[in-house]
Parts: structure tokens; sequence; C-alpha cells
């Protein structure tokens, strides 16, 4: 008997649509055809091929799909009815099960899911050559392993489905009985799945003009194994250094779910540090750099499908990016706003941090850096106009792609005006605009194309990076430092001084002091990486896998005085605008009410059965 592809929960037959690679990526099935004339013919294999790629979460949608900055300590969605703002207030609960809550259970689940199909029947195919067939499969293969290390980030150990698990939706409660996986097993599996891949011999090896870019290579498979031996490292898998709330969390039948120990720690670290290295041999592979550090920075994520680039998502959905970090006077809805918590974070031209004496003050060791006046000229290769408070200006060349502040000059080529974020400003709050508007006094431009007309509705698309050489550099000296700072301190200085290079920033040993001992040099990675990957989805989990996560985004969190009617004259005053609630437990997400009562045997991430958004004020 045929059975129709609506009928299948794991075919929500959803295309990308994309600008480019179209006749891949733009392909979209008839929903009205049988499975078995699916996977008769070639075109419409592809096409289920390209909704399996269609759960790929655009990272850079900050608003309420991909919440993972606006949650961290690095940005503010100014709109307190969106739901990340809810989030940030705790207002997260097992029965907020939709995807605007965050919630990608379902969603990750169902791409597994459609995967597995795709690899169950596309050897039904009699027009495609074994060749292709054996690429799709490990393209699908290589995607499931993407989907599983999603869902491993946010929930922690999961349920995995092998190719014998495809449960229909209509299946009796009964078949839905499976437990969760330890943490060993879930990274143990993703990095299996990466590794047969890449010995399937079947992808490009980087980049190939006989396949899309945005599709499945080795050097992709390389880098989700590389990320997901660096978080089974991370003490939040690691039952001996885990928060307390997960160091007893088990299954059912009470076997660890957090089942890492201490015993095997540097081995972890080690065998992490070598998957990078195994990534660094990829040919064609290297930092983007153009010899300006700030076009080089910025040129990351503007110059589609450059040299660092390992992995994108080929329609980034930049369009709510630039509407939403540009200003009032360009139409721009100036709604996401830097925290100061991350302004302070950039260093300073010197390439020395900023530090917080005990009453609140701030300074640089080297003398570097400032809040005593403003400036009396431009400077700063032009980044800093006249009357720039001198807390912007000598910082480093990562910090003029990434932070608007008062008083710059806008991007755009088409309208270069000085922004003003005070009360009255030309794109601050006044008494006839109370939505639209910082409340941090920054915006985001990092991922804002100077080439965009926003005022026009001419925004420039790009692809949306999802893995890049310079995290993986970070990763590796991360990894080094863990198994050891003495024996790694060269190797690990080649490479963290790479980023400080690019970046336009003394390297540590010239100019600046190198980290004396681990702890320091651990502080000193962590710090570049908030600097290097900010507004990446990096900072959010890298907080979760170190057990900060609730020590960092709970709290005031700050930005000037943009609130205030008084307007410029008290606008340069660090301000709390808002308190934000991330309990320790909030480190692992809930998994979703609907789905505990299906399942028996998954057991909820602790402390989440007792919360319900009907005790919470909505």
């Amino acid at each position: 008997m045929k059975t129709s592809i609506l009928k299948l929960s794991l075919c929500a037959l959803l295309a990308l649509p994309l600008s480019s690679c179209e006749d891949f990526f733009d392909n979209e099935p008839d929903n009205t055809q049988t499975l078995e004339e699916v996977f008769s013919h070639r075109k419409q294999t592809l096409e289920f091929l390209a909704n399996v790629y269609s759960y790929i979460r655009p990272p850079y949608c900050w608003s309420n799909e991909t919440i993972w900055a606006g949650v961290s300590d690095e940005v503010d969605v100014t709109y307190t009815d969106y739901e990340v703002s809810k989030i940030n207030l705790g207002m997260l609960a097992p029965d907020k099960e939709t995807l605007y809550y965050g919630n990608l259970w379902n969603h990750y689940y169902n791409g597994i899911r459609a995967a597995t199909y795709f690899l169950q029947h596309v050897d039904e195919n009699t027009e495609m050559t074994a060749a292709e067939i054996l690429k799709c499969k490990a393209e699908a293969r290589g995607l499931r392993a993407w989907y599983y290390f999603c869902l491993v980030r946010q929930y922690g150990p999961v349920v995995l489905l092998d190719d014998s698990h495809m449960i229909p939706a209509d299946a009796p409660t009964s078949d839905m009985q499976l437990p969760r996986s330890s943490a060993s097993k879930c990274f143990d599996y993703i990095v299996k799945e990466c590794q047969e891949v890449i010995d399937m011999k079947a992808l490009a090896d980087f980049r190939d003009t006989a396949l899309d870019y945005g599709r499945m290579t080795n050097a992709t498979m390389a880098a989700i194994k590389a990320r997901a031996l660096l978080y089974a490292a991370s003490p939040l898998y690691n039952q001996d250094q885990t928060l307390p709330v997960f160091k007893n969390f088990v299954n059912v039948d009470g076997s660890k779910i957090m089942d890492y120990t201490d015993a095997d720690a540097q081995t972890r670290w080690q065998k992490a540090a070598d998957a990078c290295r195994e990534l660094f041999r990829y040919p064609g592979l290297s930092l983007y750099d153009v010899g300006d550090p700030y076009e080089s920075y910025k040129g990351i994520h503007m110059k589609d499908w450059n040299c660092e680039v390992i992995w994108a998502r080929p329609s980034g959905q930049f369009w709510e990016q630039q509407m939403a970090s540009s200003p009032r006077f360009v139409s721009g809805w100036s709604g996401w706003g830097v925290t100061q918590e991350m302004v302070d974070a950039f260093f300073t031209r010197t390439g020395y941090p900023v530090l917080e004496r005990p009453d609140g003050s701030r300074y640089a060791e080297d003398g570097s850096y400032s809040e005593d006046g403003f400036s009396t000229s431009a400077g700063d290769d032009g980044h800093t106009q006249r009357d720039t408070y001198l807390m912007y200006c000598n910082r480093e060349p990562r910090f003029y792609v990434s932070v608007a502040f008062e008083n710059m000059k806008w991007i755009s080529k088409y309208n270069d005006a000085q922004v003003h974020f005070y009360f009255g400003g030309n794109t601050g709050r006044t008494n006839v605009e109370n939505r639209n508007y910082s409340q941090t006094g920054y915006l985001t431009p990092k991922f804002v194309d100077p080439e965009s007309d926003v005022a026009n509705g001419r925004n420039q698309e790009h692809a949306a990076v999802l893995l890049r050489l310079g995290e993986f550099y970070l990763n590796y000296v991360e990894a080094l430092n863990e198994v050891g700072y003495e024996t790694n301190r060269p190797e690990i200085l080649t490479y963290l001084n790479a980023i400080r290079t690019r970046a336009g920033i003394p390297a540590y040993g010239n100019g600046v002091p190198v980290p004396a001992n681990q702890d320091e040099m651990r502080e000193a990675i962590r710090r570049e990486r908030r600097v290097e990957l900010c507004f990446e989805e990096a900072r959010y989990f890298d907080c979760c896998r170190w057990c900060i996560a609730h020590k960092n985004f709970a709290g005031p969190k700050h930005g000037m005085n943009a609130n205030d009617a008084r307007g410029k004259d008290v606008f340069f005053q660090r301000t709390v605008f808002e308190t934000r609630v991330f309990n320790d437990y909030a480190t692992l997400w809930p998994i979703p009410l609907s789905d505990t009562y299906k399942d028996k045997n998954l057991v909820q991430n602790p402390q989440w059965s007792s919360i319900s958004s009907s005790t919470m004020e909505d």
C-alpha cells in the first residue's frame, strides 16, 4: 500500500529559500507524491535530501528562533514581548514547547528521522549512480550527526535513535519507551558517525565546484567531530566536575547520565586536540586575512565562502539581523543592543584586557584604557570621532567591527551619519518612540553589510557561518592547555597569537606578558574566545559546558543610561537595564513536557519537573 508523504511526521517538507545553489537547496518535493515515487526518481530523491538540510537553524535570527546570543550576557533583544526576553526573566518551562521559546527538541528529532528515513530508502533509486547514492548517504549521516550534537549541547545526553528506531507518529505508546543514552554514548556515536562518513571517501575534502556550497564535506565532518570531542572533555559532562545539580543525574534504571569522570579527562582533552590537528590538514583552509585587521575580521562574515569558512548555511536570513542591528535613521529597528558586559570584554588596542577594580572602576595594566573624558579629535583609524567617550577610544579592531557606540559614524555607504543613542538622540528613546531603541545604548553591526541599503529595502544576503577555522584554533589551544600548560605552551602561543595577530593586537610575549600558568592561560583563552567568537552562538554554550553560565548570565545586566529623559548629559553611566534569572539547572534546557508524558523512560532534566508556566506571570 502506498504511503503519502503528508502522513509521515518526519516529512514537514520545507525547502530552504536560498539565494544561491538553487539547483540543490531550492528543490521542494511535491507533497502529493508517494514515497515510492520520491525514491524512484533522482530529482525527487535529491529534493528529499534538501529537506533533510532544511533543519539547519539560521544562527543569527536572535529575536525568537535562534536565541543564544540574546539569552547569554552578550546581547539585549530590546522587545519585552518577545519570548527571548521572557526567558531572561525566568519564564522558561517544560510546557513552553514552541520553536519561538528556543525549544528545538522536536525540530532536531524531525531532522534526525528525516535523515534516517532517507538512508533507509535511497538505495531504491534506480536513476542515480552508485557514487551519487554513496555521496547522498554520507551527507545524510553527517547531517544526522550534526543534529544530535545540537541536541546534546542544549539538552545534555539524549535518546539515540539508530536505524531500527523509525517510530511513526501513530505508533502505540509502548513503542516509544526509550531511555536517554549516557554522555559517553552520545559523544561516541557522534564522533563515530563523523569518522565513518570521512572514511566513506564520498565527499569533497574542503570545497569542490561540482558540489553546491553549504553541503557536507570531509572538512565539515572533521570539524563537527573535533567540536564534539571538545564538548565531551568539558566539565559539564564529567560527573566529577559538573554542577552539583547534575552529579547524581540518572536514568530510570539508575545508570549515570553524566558518566565521564576525571580518570580519563586528560585523554579526552588530548583527543579533542588531535581532532583539531586533523582538521588543520585540509588544504585550502586558512584564517581569512587581507592585511587590514578591521576588514579581515569583518570579511569573515561578509565575504561568502572565504578560506576560513568550513561550513555555512547558504541563506543566512540576514534580513532580520540587518534591520534589528541598524539605527532608526536608516529605517532600522535599533533593537539588538550589546551589553556593557560584552563591551568591557574587548581588549584595548595594545592587547590588554579591561579589568575591574574593587570599587567598580576599570583600567588596563598598561594604562591604555580610560573612562575619563572625551576625545579631542578623530582617531582609531577613523572609527572614532571628536567628542567620543574615551571608553570607546583606543580599542581593538574587533570592537569597532562588533559594537556600534555613541557618536560613531554609521557603517552604511548610503548614510554615515553619527549615531546617538541617548534619550532624544537620532536612534535613542524619545517621548514618542519607546519601542524601537536600544536599551543598552549600543547596537550589533558585526553582521550588517555596509553595502545594504536598509532604508530602501535592499539588504545584502549572506551565507551564515556555522563552522570556521578561527574557532578551531581556539578549541585547539583550550584542549592543549588542559592536557598540560608547560608541555604545550609553545604550541598554544602559536595558535592563540595567530588569532590575535589577525585581529591587529600584540601577541602574547610581544608586548603583552605570556600567561604564567595553566589557570592564567585558561582565563586568557576564554577571554579570547569571548571576543573573537562574539555573537556567533559560542558564548552561551561555552559558559554552559564550563559550568559557569549561572554565574555570568544571572543578575543585573548593564548598558549606558539610555532611558533617562535628561539625555546626553547623563548618558555615560553604567546602568542596569535588566536583572536576569538563570539558575544552575537552566544549564540544560527542559525536555518538552509532552515528550516526557509519551516516553516514561525519558527522564526530565533536573529541577524542571516541578516547574510549569501556569505558575509564572506572563
